[in-house]
């Protein structure tokens, strides 16, 4: 007789079994971060540019924010770190610049995300392109077009 009643030899399969699934699932978390950091590295949102002035896509979109009904400053330096430079960033205050390689369907989103990079659910959210509400889908997908002006208005949810 094995171990606790055991038939001898079941509690190392049981070892080998469990050994063998904590193997997979570490496999499995380290090729998912490889194609996901794969797939960030291809994604324009993610890259680094050398310098924002010299890429020969540029757009600039002047933008204005409000929360609670007082004015939000938008700060110079959004998306940009010392080591980095996202495509979407702010070169100067209420200023959405974006600068890349080549065209790109760059979206309000993407500059919310690197501005506030919080969760927006807390706040209801109109968007004004050009002094015109948006209401045809979310607002994080209305692209960022030269000659357009934005003006969001964040309203604390109860």
């Amino acid at each position: 007789m094995g171990f606790g009643g055991q038939e001898p030899g079941k509690k190392r399969r049981l070892m080998w079994s469990m050994a063998l699934l904590a193997g997979v699932v570490i496999v499995a978390g380290v090729g998912t971060k490889a194609v996901t950091d794969y797939l960030r590295s291809q994604d324009p949102i993610y890259q680094c540019i050398e310098n924002p002035l010299a890429e020969p896509y540029q757009l600039t979109v002047p933008v204005s924010a409000t929360v609670d009904g007082a004015p939000a400053r938008i700060p110079s330096g959004v998306g940009i770190t010392d080591s980095c430079t996202l495509p979407v960033h702010t070169l100067q205050e209420n200023t959405i610049h974006v600068a890349y390689g080549e065209p790109y369907a760059f979206t309000l989103g993407h500059f919310l995300y690197n501005w506030i990079g919080q969760d927006l659910t807390k706040y209801d959210t109109k968007v004004y392109v050009n002094g015109v509400l948006h209401t045809n889908g979310s607002f994080l997908d209305i692209p960022l077009k030269n000659g357009d002006s934005i003006r969001i208005e964040f309203t604390t949810r109860k």
